[in-house]
């Protein structure tokens, strides 16, 4: 079911973020088990150090002057996806306001396939969650959000600068949809005595993927002989009816990891391309 905006806002660091079209915070607390000798049951718990919340938005990218990845661009305001800045999220409804402060970034995914709406999915980890009456939303709070418009890409061209060959032309093939995804896990440091965090910093390495499926048509053969240690560049290009361009992706240091054919009676033959990428900011 479509979150409305009007009945329920989403605002990161003050900003409020349209085209929401799902939302969930979950606030599990890490309880630690004390048992006492010669007893057979816990008899106490307490509180770990590491409190914290998450938050995951699904949002629709629209196209026009609101820009507008905008969980992207806030990445990219705090030096990218492997920064330990933070971010305070506000969800906004009728009942009052709930607050994720000190979060970041452990994923990040878009999805598209012709003919249907381009998606992103994020998740963040802040401290616990708060919750106040103060600062619902009243009726004077809605609003109509205006856009350039919702972008259905009609064709998705894939562009590779691979060194190794795949034996693959994207000009001849008809690509049905893709998915880049970044996930990043974060360790807190938490100091001595507090229960939240100080900042969280990322694991590494830290790797994407990139994965895109095509009808086969022209292919007869794959050339899997580079599928270790070929690398390069790889553009996904969204075009409208007319072939212009309206969204890219671009990927660096992307290397194939598999090709997986599948055929299924009455349908088309599909080839599934999967790819890995470093994280490198």
């Amino acid at each position: 079911m479509r979150v409305h905006s009007s009945d329920v806002q989403v605002f990161v660091n003050d900003q409020r973020i349209p085209a929401i079209n799902s939302l969930g915070v979950n606030s599990t607390k890490e309880i630690h088990d004390i048992p006492r000798l010669g007893v057979s049951h816990i008899t106490d718990k307490i509180l770990g150090p590491n409190q914290n919340s998450t938050i995951a938005l699904e949002a629709i990218l629209t196209t026009g002057a609101t820009g507008i990845d905008p969980f992207y661009s806030f990445q990219q305001m705090q030096s990218g996806f492997l920064s330990t800045g933070k971010f305070e999220f506000k969800v906004k409804d009728l009942a009052g306001v709930t607050t994720i402060s000190g979060a970041s970034l452990t994923s990040y995914t878009v999805d598209g396939s012709v003919g249907e709406a381009v998606s992103e999915t994020t998740q963040y980890i802040g401290d616990g969650a708060i919750f106040t009456p103060a600062g619902a939303l009243v009726t004077d709070n809605q609003s109509t959000d205006q856009f350039g418009g919702f972008f259905v890409p009609q064709k998705i061209q894939i562009t590779t600068s691979t060194n190794g060959e795949e034996g693959i032309d994207s000009d001849s093939l008809y690509i049905q949809s893709f998915s880049l995804s970044v996930d990043v896990g974060k360790n807190p440091v938490t100091r001595l005595g507090t229960r939240t965090p100080q900042f969280r910093y990322p694991e590494m390495p830290a790797n994407g993927s990139l994965d895109f499926k095509v009808i086969k048509n022209k292919v007869t053969g794959i050339n899997i002989s580079s599928l270790v240690c070929s690398s390069g560049v790889i553009k996904i290009d969204l075009k409208d009816n007319e072939n212009n361009s309206v969204i890219d992706f671009t990927t660096s240091g992307c290397s194939l990891e598999s090709i997986d054919e599948t055929t299924r009676l009455d349908d088309n033959t599909e080839i599934a391309f999967s790819y890995n990428f470093p994280i490198i900011k």
